[in-house]
């Protein structure tokens, strides 16, 4: 029988975000017992993906979000319900208690949950197959990218998901940052865990920090949370 069991993740950030890794299995099947958890709604999205490797990132890293919601609040998985503010970002519909972010790329997903604060996380695949200046004006700041391409071949590809994952994460904190571009942040270049934002803060992002996080081998991963604590 399957089963989702994600994986607790260590990290450098405030002791109330709490992270999880989830491992996809893809050979399993959406019927299996282990997605009962999963809302009507769910299981209609999960069926409409145009692949099963989308469907099961999607049901996965959502049941596990359940499992984990339901132990903070205290109820049963498939009870927790999901709303979306104005920007599209999932929230409890009953409670203001607590929030969550999640991410999934390749063959892992990500969840971060915190009582205090806002969080975003955020992990991707290194793809051989990618060329990273083909959306490196979208992504990229014009100094990110002439530092990029200062650095070894090898190399480049590695800084630039960094790049991405960071911003990702910091936007998705606030929820409304991504309407700018991420070309708008400098998080480049890298000399530890810690993001530092390099450029002019905006006003969104000025309580926001971040950190790079340990991820799986061909993976680059990052968790933010807001300063600021949840009312």
């Amino acid at each position: 029988m399957h089963s989702i069991e994600p994986v607790p993740l260590p990290h450098d950030g405030p002791p109330d975000v709490s992270l999880w890794r989830v491992d996809f299995a893809f050979d399993a099947s959406l019927e299996d017992a282990a997605f009962a958890a999963l809302s009507d709604d769910e299981h209609v999205r999960a069926g409409n993906f145009r692949h099963h490797e989308d469907a099961l990132r999607f049901a996965s890293v959502r049941v596990a979000l359940r499992e984990q919601l339901a132990r903070y609040l205290g109820m049963a998985a498939h009870a927790v319900r999901f709303s979306l503010d104005a920007n599209r970002r999932p929230y409890l519909a009953d409670s203001n208690m607590l929030d969550f972010n999640v991410s999934h790329a390749g063959a892992h997903g990500l969840i971060a949950i915190s009582l205090r604060r806002r969080v975003g996380v955020d992990i991707e695949h290194h793809s051989d197959r990618f060329d990273w200046r083909s959306i490196a004006a979208l992504t990229l700041d014009a100094r990110e990218a002439a530092w990029i391409e200062r650095l070894d071949t090898a190399a480049q590809s590695a800084a630039f998901y960094d790049a991405w994952v960071a911003k990702e994460a910091l936007v998705k904190t606030t929820g409304v940052g991504i309407t700018r571009g991420l070309q708008h942040l400098v998080v480049l270049p890298r000399d530890s865990t810690l993001v530092t934002l390099r450029n002019a803060i905006p006003d969104d992002m000025r309580e926001i920090a971040a950190r790079w996080i340990a991820a799986p081998e061909a993976y680059s991963a990052c968790v933010a949370w807001s300063a600021k604590t949840l009312a």
